[in-house]
């Protein structure tokens, strides 16, 4: 098993092998799976299959997010970009990161400098608390929002793709099914915030942290995942993934095109985002690429979905500072450094 190292070049593919590869599908379709239920689908040993995870999240390569965004508590997204003084922009940057309302956060190459990804509880939660917090940072001169009225395609479910289509169908029976309808039970604030920390902590060391009883933070979770409170993505840094550019589109649509070119989109290989929105603009689409002279085929395929769209404005994310709660560095690696959303008044602490 080869060791990823400081020195490792940061957009090699090639610092995966295909067990690597079919670990991170298996946990991109069940986050939380053990290793002994995950073991005899992929036909690895269960401590194998922990000494593997091991390596990779020590690394930064791959990890276990566990966030907010589109969930019933914190049901408002919002896309604000952000204008700065260069002269102040890492400033900026580092106080928009430590919001814990702001989830993600790119690097623009065009007009806007930052744009932000914003998750929460309700509207006058954001109106009144994160946007003051946004425009309070010095440095900001301009902002302007856009509110999120559907979330079509989230990164959640992008995936490797390295498994048999029986093992995928296998994996993912492990992760527990939703429940769209109920009323959402009453989960510790603090379990939540453990589990942003580190999606794949047991219920055993957040009982332990916590001084709870481990079949209380169990029954919690398990809850918390079935009635929509809380999501789990399994991460992997960008550049090793063989696409590590970012694109994104600000299109317009009309109003009875947006189911369609949702389905559309979400057969694109590497979208991460497909958004209906207020503002400007009514559609925000995000890709991994492999490279900038990707652009023009995917814009194709855009325009070709639905003929009444228009692309207003495309754009090359510099870089990703932070990805649902996780600060990210060189390659997309994960820093180690997470800043747990607010949850929105999920219950006590």
């Amino acid at each position: 098993m080869r060791e990823i190292t400081g020195i490792d070049h940061l957009h090699d593919p090639s610092l995966l092998d295909d067990e690597d590869l079919r670990l991170v599908h298996a946990l991109q379709l069940a986050p939380r799976a053990s290793w002994t239920s995950l073991a005899p689908i992929l036909g690895v040993h269960s401590t194998t299959l922990a000494a593997r995870w091991r390596r990779l999240s020590e690394a930064g390569i791959a990890w276990i997010a566990a966030h907010p965004l589109a969930t019933r508590l914190c049901p408002v997204t919002a896309f604000i970009e952000v204008l700065c003084a260069m002269s102040e922009r890492e400033a900026v940057i580092r106080e928009l990161s430590a919001i814990p309302d702001v989830v993600s956060l790119d690097i623009s190459a065009r007009h806007r400098d930052l744009l932000l990804t914003v998750s929460a509880a309700s509207l006058a939660q954001l109106t009144e608390h994160t946007l003051a917090q946004i425009a309070a940072v010095p440095g900001v001169e301009h902002m302007e929002t856009a509110f999120s009225t559907r979330m079509h395609v989230i990164a959640d479910s992008w995936s490797m793709r390295a498994l048999s289509a029986e093992q995928a169908r296998r994996v993912a029976q492990l992760h527990p099914r939703p429940r769209p309808d109920g009323t959402p039970p009453r989960v510790s604030r603090a379990v939540l915030r453990a589990l942003a920390l580190d999606g794949r902590a047991s219920a055993a060391d957040i009982a332990r942290g916590l001084g709870m009883s481990e079949p209380t933070v169990r029954r919690q979770i398990r809850a918390a995942i079935e009635h929509g409170l809380i999501h789990f993505r399994c991460e992997l840094a960008q550049g090793v993934t063989g696409t590590p550019v970012t694109a994104q589109w600000f299109a317009s649509v009309p109003a009875t095109e947006h189911e369609e070119l949702a389905r559309r989109v979400a057969q694109i290989p590497g979208v991460r985002l497909c958004a209906s929105t207020t503002g400007r603009t009514n559609i925000l689409i995000a890709v991994w690429l492999r490279s900038v002279a990707e652009v023009p085929r995917v814009e194709e395929a855009l325009v070709g979905a639905v003929p009444g769209l228009v692309i207003r404005e495309s754009a090359i994310a510099l870089r990703i500072v932070k990805r649902v709660g996780w600060l990210l560095g060189d390659g997309g690696r994960a820093t180690g450094e997470v800043i747990a959303p607010s949850w929105g008044h999920a219950g006590p602490e």
